[in-house]
Protein backbone atom coordinates (compact mmCIF):
# COMPACT_ATOMS: atom_id res chain seq x y z
CA UNK A 1 0.00 0.00 0.00
CA UNK A 2 1.42 3.58 -1.05
CA UNK A 3 0.34 7.07 -1.88
CA UNK A 4 2.75 8.13 -4.58
CA UNK A 5 0.78 10.11 -6.75
CA UNK A 6 -2.78 12.52 -6.29
CA UNK A 7 -4.22 11.13 -8.86
CA UNK A 8 -3.89 7.75 -9.26
CA UNK A 9 -6.73 5.78 -8.97
CA UNK A 10 -7.79 5.36 -5.83
CA UNK A 11 -7.74 1.71 -3.99
CA UNK A 12 -7.80 2.36 -0.04
CA UNK A 13 -9.81 5.07 1.57
CA UNK A 14 -9.93 6.13 4.98
CA UNK A 15 -13.84 8.33 5.54
CA UNK A 16 -15.91 8.98 8.64
CA UNK A 17 -19.43 9.14 8.88
CA UNK A 18 -21.36 11.94 10.58
CA UNK A 19 -22.24 10.41 13.82
CA UNK A 20 -24.43 10.93 17.26
CA UNK A 21 -21.13 14.19 17.86
CA UNK A 22 -22.93 16.29 15.78
CA UNK A 23 -25.83 16.36 17.52
CA UNK A 24 -23.65 18.15 20.27
CA UNK A 25 -22.38 21.20 18.78
CA UNK A 26 -24.00 24.29 20.17
CA UNK A 27 -24.03 27.79 18.91
CA UNK A 28 -21.63 29.13 21.44
CA UNK A 29 -18.93 26.51 19.86
CA UNK A 30 -19.25 28.38 16.11
CA UNK A 31 -17.55 31.67 17.33
CA UNK A 32 -14.02 32.23 16.94
CA UNK A 33 -13.92 35.33 18.85
CA UNK A 34 -15.13 36.24 22.24
CA UNK A 35 -15.74 38.87 24.29
CA UNK A 36 -14.37 38.92 27.88
CA UNK A 37 -15.86 40.36 30.92
CA UNK A 38 -14.25 43.68 30.38
CA UNK A 39 -15.60 43.61 26.16
CA UNK A 40 -11.99 42.30 24.88
CA UNK A 41 -12.11 40.15 22.02
CA UNK A 42 -10.66 37.33 23.13
CA UNK A 43 -9.80 33.62 21.22
CA UNK A 44 -13.04 31.47 22.31
CA UNK A 45 -11.90 28.41 24.14
CA UNK A 46 -15.09 26.19 23.38
CA UNK A 47 -14.92 26.91 19.56
CA UNK A 48 -15.32 23.91 17.45
CA UNK A 49 -14.30 25.13 14.05
CA UNK A 50 -17.92 24.73 12.62
CA UNK A 51 -19.47 27.71 11.21
CA UNK A 52 -22.90 26.90 12.05
CA UNK A 53 -25.24 24.49 13.78
CA UNK A 54 -25.96 21.56 11.09
CA UNK A 55 -28.66 19.77 10.08
CA UNK A 56 -27.20 16.29 11.25
CA UNK A 57 -29.41 14.05 9.43
CA UNK A 58 -28.91 16.40 6.14
CA UNK A 59 -25.29 16.09 6.87
CA UNK A 60 -25.32 12.27 7.00
CA UNK A 61 -27.11 12.17 3.83
CA UNK A 62 -24.82 14.55 1.98
CA UNK A 63 -21.83 12.33 3.13
CA UNK A 64 -23.49 9.07 2.24
CA UNK A 65 -23.03 10.31 -1.55
CA UNK A 66 -19.47 10.62 -0.83
CA UNK A 67 -19.41 7.19 0.16
CA UNK A 68 -21.33 5.45 -2.22
CA UNK A 69 -19.21 7.36 -4.75
CA UNK A 70 -16.32 5.88 -3.19
CA UNK A 71 -17.28 2.08 -2.80
CA UNK A 72 -17.79 2.27 -6.75
CA UNK A 73 -13.92 2.42 -7.11
CA UNK A 74 -12.55 1.01 -4.22
CA UNK A 75 -15.01 -1.30 -3.89
CA UNK A 76 -17.10 -1.07 -0.43
CA UNK A 77 -14.26 -3.66 1.47
CA UNK A 78 -11.72 -0.96 0.68
CA UNK A 79 -13.75 1.82 1.56
CA UNK A 80 -12.74 1.99 5.80
CA UNK A 81 -15.22 3.68 8.08
CA UNK A 82 -12.96 5.52 11.17
CA UNK A 83 -15.33 3.80 13.39
CA UNK A 84 -15.17 -0.09 12.02
CA UNK A 85 -11.35 0.68 12.96
CA UNK A 86 -12.23 2.01 16.22
CA UNK A 87 -14.09 -0.25 17.11
CA UNK A 88 -11.92 -2.60 16.38
CA UNK A 89 -9.38 -1.37 18.06
CA UNK A 90 -11.28 -1.07 21.31
CA UNK A 91 -12.30 -5.06 21.66
CA UNK A 92 -9.02 -5.25 23.58
CA UNK A 93 -9.57 -4.70 27.17
CA UNK A 94 -6.01 -4.01 27.28
CA UNK A 95 -6.28 -1.25 24.81
CA UNK A 96 -10.01 0.45 25.42
CA UNK A 97 -8.64 0.98 29.13
CA UNK A 98 -5.27 2.80 27.60
CA UNK A 99 -7.02 4.85 24.86
CA UNK A 100 -9.83 6.07 27.37
CA UNK A 101 -7.30 6.69 30.13
CA UNK A 102 -4.88 8.90 27.45
CA UNK A 103 -8.61 10.50 26.10
CA UNK A 104 -9.10 11.45 29.94
CA UNK A 105 -5.79 12.60 30.17
CA UNK A 106 -6.03 15.03 27.28
CA UNK A 107 -9.19 16.30 28.41
CA UNK A 108 -8.10 17.50 31.66
CA UNK A 109 -4.66 18.84 30.45
CA UNK A 110 -6.74 21.18 28.01
CA UNK A 111 -9.81 22.14 29.93
CA UNK A 112 -9.49 20.93 33.29
CA UNK A 113 -12.17 18.11 32.95
CA UNK A 114 -13.25 16.21 36.05
CA UNK A 115 -16.26 14.56 35.32
CA UNK A 116 -14.95 11.17 34.25
CA UNK A 117 -16.55 8.21 35.14
CA UNK A 118 -14.99 5.24 36.68
CA UNK A 119 -12.75 3.18 34.20
CA UNK A 120 -14.43 -0.20 35.51
CA UNK A 121 -17.67 0.92 34.41
CA UNK A 122 -16.11 2.23 30.68
CA UNK A 123 -14.35 -2.07 30.30
CA UNK A 124 -18.08 -3.17 30.75
CA UNK A 125 -19.99 -0.96 28.63
CA UNK A 126 -20.87 -2.50 24.88
CA UNK A 127 -18.22 -1.60 22.39
CA UNK A 128 -20.61 0.47 20.49
CA UNK A 129 -21.00 2.72 23.32
CA UNK A 130 -17.86 3.23 24.56
CA UNK A 131 -17.16 4.70 20.76
CA UNK A 132 -19.82 6.44 21.27
CA UNK A 133 -18.51 8.17 24.41
CA UNK A 134 -14.94 8.48 22.49
CA UNK A 135 -16.58 10.43 19.57
CA UNK A 136 -19.64 12.46 21.26
CA UNK A 137 -18.05 12.64 24.77
CA UNK A 138 -21.38 11.48 26.43
CA UNK A 139 -22.92 8.13 27.10
CA UNK A 140 -26.44 7.04 26.49
CA UNK A 141 -26.61 7.07 30.40
CA UNK A 142 -28.55 10.47 31.49
CA UNK A 143 -27.23 9.87 35.30
CA UNK A 144 -23.53 9.91 33.56
CA UNK A 145 -23.95 11.90 30.63
CA UNK A 146 -21.07 14.08 29.74
CA UNK A 147 -17.44 12.75 30.15
CA UNK A 148 -15.52 14.70 27.80
CA UNK A 149 -16.03 18.58 27.62
CA UNK A 150 -16.69 18.71 23.77
CA UNK A 151 -17.88 16.53 20.80
CA UNK A 152 -15.55 15.80 17.83
CA UNK A 153 -17.88 17.09 14.53
CA UNK A 154 -14.15 17.83 12.48
CA UNK A 155 -13.69 14.16 12.67
CA UNK A 156 -15.40 13.85 9.37
CA UNK A 157 -12.49 15.37 7.59
CA UNK A 158 -10.61 12.86 7.79
CA UNK A 159 -7.64 14.44 5.66
CA UNK A 160 -5.99 16.30 8.71
CA UNK A 161 -5.45 13.05 11.05
CA UNK A 162 -2.94 11.49 9.24
CA UNK A 163 -1.14 11.52 6.21
CA UNK A 164 0.48 8.81 3.71
CA UNK A 165 3.65 9.89 1.91
CA UNK A 166 4.30 6.58 0.26
CA UNK A 167 4.74 3.88 2.24
CA UNK A 168 5.07 5.98 5.65
CA UNK A 169 1.87 7.00 8.05
CA UNK A 170 2.71 9.88 10.26
CA UNK A 171 -0.30 10.98 12.44
CA UNK A 172 -0.65 14.01 12.73
CA UNK A 173 -1.48 16.72 15.54
CA UNK A 174 -4.29 19.72 15.34
CA UNK A 175 -3.50 23.28 16.15
CA UNK A 176 -7.08 23.36 18.14
CA UNK A 177 -7.93 21.44 20.82
CA UNK A 178 -11.11 20.59 19.35
CA UNK A 179 -9.32 18.78 16.76
CA UNK A 180 -6.19 16.79 19.56
CA UNK A 181 -8.47 14.00 20.62
CA UNK A 182 -9.44 13.35 16.75
CA UNK A 183 -5.07 12.70 16.20
CA UNK A 184 -4.92 10.54 19.84
CA UNK A 185 -8.01 7.88 18.47
CA UNK A 186 -6.21 7.87 15.55
CA UNK A 187 -2.69 7.13 16.49
CA UNK A 188 -4.34 4.10 19.34
CA UNK A 189 -5.88 2.79 15.51
CA UNK A 190 -2.68 3.15 13.92
CA UNK A 191 -0.38 1.69 16.41
CA UNK A 192 -3.28 -1.75 16.91
CA UNK A 193 -5.26 -2.17 13.93
CA UNK A 194 -3.51 -4.73 11.42
CA UNK A 195 -5.04 -2.33 8.02
CA UNK A 196 -1.88 -0.22 9.29
CA UNK A 197 0.85 -2.76 10.04
CA UNK A 198 2.43 -2.62 6.90
CA UNK A 199 3.15 0.76 7.04
CA UNK A 200 6.66 3.06 8.14
CA UNK A 201 4.61 4.55 11.16
CA UNK A 202 5.71 8.56 12.58
CA UNK A 203 3.53 9.58 15.50
CA UNK A 204 4.13 13.33 15.21
CA UNK A 205 2.70 14.43 18.54
CA UNK A 206 5.34 12.21 20.37
CA UNK A 207 8.06 13.10 18.07
CA UNK A 208 7.29 17.21 18.36
CA UNK A 209 4.86 17.48 21.33
CA UNK A 210 5.34 21.21 21.24
CA UNK A 211 4.47 21.97 17.43
CA UNK A 212 1.60 21.15 15.01
CA UNK A 213 0.99 19.74 11.69
CA UNK A 214 -2.31 19.02 9.16
CA UNK A 215 -2.82 16.67 6.47
CA UNK A 216 -4.72 19.50 4.56
CA UNK A 217 -1.26 21.38 3.92
CA UNK A 218 0.37 18.04 2.31
CA UNK A 219 -0.07 17.37 -0.90
CA UNK A 220 1.55 14.50 -3.13
CA UNK A 221 1.80 16.01 -6.24
CA UNK A 222 4.19 12.80 -7.45
CA UNK A 223 6.80 10.38 -6.08
CA UNK A 224 9.39 13.26 -6.88
CA UNK A 225 7.99 16.03 -5.28
CA UNK A 226 5.65 17.02 -2.05
CA UNK A 227 4.01 20.03 -2.02
CA UNK A 228 3.31 21.76 1.75
CA UNK A 229 1.56 24.79 2.73
CA UNK A 230 2.80 26.82 5.51
CA UNK A 231 -0.66 27.53 6.76
CA UNK A 232 -1.92 28.72 10.21
CA UNK A 233 -1.48 25.32 11.29
CA UNK A 234 1.76 24.48 9.91
CA UNK A 235 5.11 25.59 10.66
CA UNK A 236 8.71 25.43 9.27
CA UNK A 237 9.15 23.65 12.93
CA UNK A 238 6.83 21.50 11.87
CA UNK A 239 7.97 21.09 8.19
CA UNK A 240 11.84 20.49 9.31
CA UNK A 241 10.94 17.50 11.69
CA UNK A 242 9.23 15.31 8.60
CA UNK A 243 12.03 16.28 5.64
CA UNK A 244 14.17 13.44 7.20
CA UNK A 245 11.28 10.72 6.49
CA UNK A 246 10.03 12.62 3.28
CA UNK A 247 13.46 12.04 2.01
CA UNK A 248 13.53 8.59 3.46
CA UNK A 249 10.28 7.50 1.36
CA UNK A 250 12.16 8.64 -2.05
CA UNK A 251 10.75 12.58 -2.64
CA UNK A 252 13.58 13.81 -4.46
CA UNK A 253 12.21 17.43 -3.34
CA UNK A 254 9.70 19.47 -1.40
CA UNK A 255 8.09 22.71 -2.08
CA UNK A 256 6.66 24.69 0.40
CA UNK A 257 4.30 28.12 -0.34
CA UNK A 258 4.06 30.29 2.40
CA UNK A 259 0.00 31.02 2.58
CA UNK A 260 -1.66 33.76 4.48
CA UNK A 261 -2.46 33.03 8.14
CA UNK A 262 -6.02 33.09 7.81
CA UNK A 263 -9.18 30.66 8.59
CA UNK A 264 -10.17 30.92 5.08
CA UNK A 265 -7.10 29.36 3.53
CA UNK A 266 -6.58 27.48 6.74
CA UNK A 267 -4.36 24.24 4.50
CA UNK A 268 -3.15 24.22 1.01
CA UNK A 269 -5.51 22.09 -0.11
CA UNK A 270 -8.06 24.69 0.41
CA UNK A 271 -6.50 27.02 -2.59
CA UNK A 272 -5.06 23.80 -4.73
CA UNK A 273 -5.88 20.52 -5.96
CA UNK A 274 -4.28 18.28 -8.55
CA UNK A 275 -6.96 16.54 -10.68
CA UNK A 276 -5.48 14.98 -13.67
CA UNK A 277 -1.75 14.38 -15.10
CA UNK A 278 -1.92 17.91 -16.76
CA UNK A 279 -4.82 20.16 -14.34
CA UNK A 280 -5.18 21.26 -10.82
CA UNK A 281 -7.81 23.28 -9.46
CA UNK A 282 -7.13 26.68 -7.89
CA UNK A 283 -7.96 29.50 -6.74
CA UNK A 284 -6.31 31.98 -8.96
CA UNK A 285 -4.51 34.97 -6.62
CA UNK A 286 -2.51 32.20 -5.28
CA UNK A 287 -1.43 30.85 -8.88
CA UNK A 288 -0.73 33.60 -10.97
CA UNK A 289 -0.26 36.43 -8.30
CA UNK A 290 2.67 36.85 -5.64
CA UNK A 291 0.08 38.51 -3.39
CA UNK A 292 -3.20 37.20 -1.90
CA UNK A 293 -4.86 40.29 0.48
CA UNK A 294 -1.51 41.82 1.47
CA UNK A 295 0.14 38.38 2.25
CA UNK A 296 3.58 38.41 0.19
CA UNK A 297 3.45 34.56 -1.38
CA UNK A 298 6.90 33.17 -0.98
CA UNK A 299 8.06 29.64 -1.94
CA UNK A 300 10.57 27.11 -0.85
CA UNK A 301 12.78 24.50 -2.79
CA UNK A 302 14.05 22.05 -0.35
CA UNK A 303 16.14 19.29 -1.55
CA UNK A 304 18.01 15.94 -0.06
CA UNK A 305 19.83 17.30 2.55
CA UNK A 306 18.82 20.96 3.13
CA UNK A 307 17.56 22.18 5.90
CA UNK A 308 14.11 24.71 5.38
CA UNK A 309 15.99 27.06 7.59
CA UNK A 310 18.97 27.27 5.21
CA UNK A 311 16.66 28.09 2.30
CA UNK A 312 15.79 31.72 1.34
CA UNK A 313 12.62 32.10 0.15
CA UNK A 314 11.84 33.64 -3.34
CA UNK A 315 9.07 35.99 -3.83
CA UNK A 316 6.87 34.47 -6.77
CA UNK A 317 3.60 32.76 -7.72
CA UNK A 318 3.19 28.93 -7.10
CA UNK A 319 3.16 29.03 -11.18
CA UNK A 320 6.21 30.12 -11.78
CA UNK A 321 7.72 27.82 -8.78
CA UNK A 322 6.37 24.70 -10.12
CA UNK A 323 7.87 25.61 -13.68
CA UNK A 324 10.88 26.05 -12.68
CA UNK A 325 10.83 22.10 -11.40
CA UNK A 326 9.00 21.36 -15.25
CA UNK A 327 5.46 21.11 -14.11
CA UNK A 328 3.03 22.95 -16.48
CA UNK A 329 -0.42 22.67 -15.49
CA UNK A 330 -3.68 23.91 -16.79
CA UNK A 331 -4.88 25.85 -14.12
CA UNK A 332 -8.82 25.62 -14.20
CA UNK A 333 -10.03 28.76 -11.90
CA UNK A 334 -12.06 28.02 -8.65
CA UNK A 335 -15.02 30.31 -9.18
CA UNK A 336 -14.31 30.80 -12.85
CA UNK A 337 -13.22 34.10 -13.93
CA UNK A 338 -14.53 36.78 -11.84
CA UNK A 339 -12.92 37.93 -8.69
CA UNK A 340 -15.95 37.89 -6.49
CA UNK A 341 -17.24 34.51 -7.45
CA UNK A 342 -13.10 33.18 -7.02
CA UNK A 343 -13.70 34.36 -3.39
CA UNK A 344 -17.06 32.98 -2.74
CA UNK A 345 -16.79 29.61 -4.04
CA UNK A 346 -12.99 29.03 -2.23
CA UNK A 347 -14.78 29.49 0.99
CA UNK A 348 -17.01 27.20 -0.38
CA UNK A 349 -14.32 24.65 -1.19
CA UNK A 350 -14.29 24.91 -4.66
CA UNK A 351 -10.78 24.60 -4.98
CA UNK A 352 -10.74 21.39 -2.63
CA UNK A 353 -11.60 18.31 -5.30
CA UNK A 354 -11.22 14.59 -4.62
CA UNK A 355 -9.33 12.92 -7.64
CA UNK A 356 -10.61 9.40 -7.69
CA UNK A 357 -8.37 8.64 -10.98
CA UNK A 358 -6.56 10.87 -13.62
CA UNK A 359 -9.87 13.29 -14.54
CA UNK A 360 -12.06 11.20 -12.68
CA UNK A 361 -12.82 14.22 -9.53
CA UNK A 362 -15.67 14.53 -6.74
CA UNK A 363 -16.45 18.46 -6.26
CA UNK A 364 -19.46 20.30 -3.62
CA UNK A 365 -22.55 20.95 -5.98
CA UNK A 366 -23.10 24.29 -4.61
CA UNK A 367 -19.89 25.90 -6.63
CA UNK A 368 -21.41 26.09 -9.86
CA UNK A 369 -19.09 28.65 -11.16
CA UNK A 370 -16.31 26.51 -10.69
CA UNK A 371 -17.95 23.53 -12.06
CA UNK A 372 -18.43 25.56 -15.56
CA UNK A 373 -14.94 25.55 -15.58
CA UNK A 374 -14.73 22.39 -15.33
CA UNK A 375 -17.19 21.58 -18.01
CA UNK A 376 -15.51 24.24 -20.40
CA UNK A 377 -12.17 22.19 -19.71
CA UNK A 378 -14.12 19.04 -21.07
CA UNK A 379 -15.48 17.70 -17.83
CA UNK A 380 -19.00 16.18 -17.95
CA UNK A 381 -20.66 16.92 -15.26
CA UNK A 382 -22.90 14.20 -13.65
CA UNK A 383 -24.64 13.99 -10.00
CA UNK A 384 -23.38 11.28 -7.25
CA UNK A 385 -27.16 9.96 -7.52
CA UNK A 386 -27.08 9.45 -11.69
CA UNK A 387 -23.29 8.48 -11.50
CA UNK A 388 -23.71 5.80 -8.93
CA UNK A 389 -26.92 4.07 -11.39
CA UNK A 390 -23.99 3.18 -14.04
CA UNK A 391 -20.62 3.69 -11.82
CA UNK A 392 -19.49 1.14 -13.79
CA UNK A 393 -19.65 2.46 -17.49
CA UNK A 394 -18.11 5.92 -16.09
CA UNK A 395 -15.32 4.44 -14.72
CA UNK A 396 -13.52 2.60 -17.44
CA UNK A 397 -14.40 4.97 -19.98
CA UNK A 398 -12.03 7.99 -21.30
CA UNK A 399 -14.35 10.63 -20.03
CA UNK A 400 -13.39 13.49 -18.08
CA UNK A 401 -16.03 13.31 -15.36
CA UNK A 402 -17.35 15.63 -12.52
CA UNK A 403 -18.92 14.26 -10.28
CA UNK A 404 -21.26 16.69 -7.57
CA UNK A 405 -22.09 15.90 -4.26
CA UNK A 406 -24.86 17.95 -2.37
CA UNK A 407 -23.36 20.06 0.14
CA UNK A 408 -25.99 22.36 2.06
CA UNK A 409 -24.49 20.98 5.56
CA UNK A 410 -20.97 19.28 4.78
CA UNK A 411 -19.30 22.87 4.23
CA UNK A 412 -20.47 24.48 7.21
CA UNK A 413 -17.72 22.66 9.18
CA UNK A 414 -14.99 24.39 6.46
CA UNK A 415 -14.29 21.47 4.48
CA UNK A 416 -14.53 19.78 1.07
CA UNK A 417 -14.19 16.60 -0.97
CA UNK A 418 -10.54 15.81 -0.28
CA UNK A 419 -10.62 16.78 3.37
CA UNK A 420 -13.16 14.37 4.13
CA UNK A 421 -11.03 11.44 2.33
CA UNK A 422 -7.97 10.41 3.39
CA UNK A 423 -5.90 7.78 0.73
CA UNK A 424 -4.81 4.90 2.16
CA UNK A 425 -3.31 3.11 -1.20
CA UNK A 426 -3.36 4.60 -4.92
CA UNK A 427 -2.18 2.01 -7.81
Amino acid sequence: MAVRSEIDFIRQVLIHSPGTEHNFTLPKNTREWVEDKNGNLIQNPDYLLFDDIISPGRMSDEHSELEQVLHAFTDPENTFLLKDLLLDTIKPTNQREEIFNNCCELDQRLYGTDNFIDTNYVMEMENDDVSTLLLSGRTAKPEINSVFKWPLPNLIFTRDIAVVLNKALIITWGKWPARQREMLLMGHIAKYHPLFSDYTQLNFHDLCPDIFLEGGDYIVLDKETLLIGLSERNSKESIEAILPLTFGEGFKRVLVVDLPKTRSMMHLDTLFSRISNDEIIVFPPLYNDKEINGHTIQTYGIERGKSIFDITPVQQSLSNCLKEYGYNFQAIHCGGDEPVHQEREQWSDGANAFTLAPGKIICYSRNHETAHALQDAGYEKISAKDFIIDSKKHIVDDRKILITISSSELPRGRGGPRCLTMPLDRS
